[in-house]
């Protein structure tokens, strides 16, 4: 490096102009194969500029080192954990941070930096969940929307408890291909509760009759989305819904009346314990008495089979 400063006190004597001149070229310096015969004049000075008084120089280096694949931990702290101007471009692109530095900064630092770091391609899902868990609205919100990254259920799960009421989050969420099924509903429900108050306010209606209308409206909604996730989505709440003593009559009912046969085909796979496609060729066949012995097998009541029985049949004939 021709450039040769050997403390902040001759840095700081030299005008500004040139001091953003020399941090451009160390930056491009470090951004080279390491190794070099001059990176490591290059590494001490950048410790000077760091902490240089002038934003502009610091603008000036962190912008040639975003392209940087390593930098010393003190470097990366101190962009990192600088103003936003300079702190949120570094953090969305620098290849120089890893995944645990990501998690720190996201939680102890400012909503800029979480939400550069919510920008930034294929998050990690401890990182994602991190954001999820403490980050701004605005760092989840750009998380959310953020389609180079894999939400895992419970980062989802964390939204939606902490962002309830923000319908347009909500909706952002809901969007993503890869949202968990058994997160739908709840997304479902909570962006509906307003609607169960509009209808009380508007028509005067009694609340839990409201609320019946808004689950009834829920119900099928979540039904149709439900029906159209892979079979081994199904399996997996269908499953939990079924530990929780949920997989009742009145869900099968729900799903013949809205003709979601895939769901009401699982559900017999999950209550019986039989394989899908055995239960997919006996429903097939349109065998009521077969279909009456598979439900008694499930544990339902003649009364509740017949009731079961004539929806499926409508099922058939539609």
């Amino acid at each position: 490096m021709s450039i040769e400063l050997n403390d902040a006190e001759e840095l700081r004597n030299i005008d500004l102009a040139a001091r953003v001149e020399i941090a451009r070229k160390v930056g491009r310096i470090l951004a080279r194969s390491p190794g070099e015969g001059d990176s490591k004049d290059a590494v001490d000075l950048a410790r000077l500029l760091v902490e240089d008084v002038s934003v502009s120089v610091r603008e000036a280096l962190s912008r040639e080192l975003k392209s940087c694949s390593f930098l010393p931990k003190d470097i990366v702290v101190h962009l990192a954990k600088d103003i936003d101007q300079i702190s949120m471009p570094f953090l969305v692109a620098s290849e120089a941070v890893d995944d645990a530095f990501l998690e720190e900064i996201v939680r102890d630092c400012s909503g800029g930096a979480q939400e550069a770091i919510a920008q930034r391609r294929g998050l990690s899902e401890a990182v994602s969940y991190a954001i999820s868990d403490i980050g701004s609205q605005e760092a989840v919100t750009a998380l959310v929307g953020n389609d180079t990254v894999t939400l895992s259920e419970r980062s989802c799960n964390r939204v939606v408890d902490r962002f309830p009421e923000e319908r347009s989050l909500m909706e952002m969420l809901a969007a993503r291909a890869d949202l968990p099924a058994a997160v739908v509903e709840r997304i479902i429900f909570k962006v509906s509760k307003r609607y169960g108050e509009y209808l009380s306010e508007k028509f005067g209606l009694a609340t839990d009759y409201a609320s019946y209308l808004v689950s009834m409206a829920n119900r099928q909604v979540f039904s149709r989305t439900l029906e159209m996730a892979p079979l081994s989505e199904i399996e997996n709440y269908l499953t939990q819904l079924h530990a929780m003593q949920g997989l009742t009559s009145d869900v099968l009912l729900n799903y013949l009346q809205n003709n979601n046969v895939r769901l009401f085909t699982m559900a017999l796979t999950v209550l019986l314990g039989r394989p899908y496609d055995v239960m997919e060729m006996v429903l097939d066949k349109g065998d009521k008495k077969l279909v009456a012995r598979l439900l008694e097998s499930a544990g339902f009541s003649k009364s509740v089979i017949g009731v079961l029985l004539i929806a499926y049949e409508r099922l058939l004939v539609g």
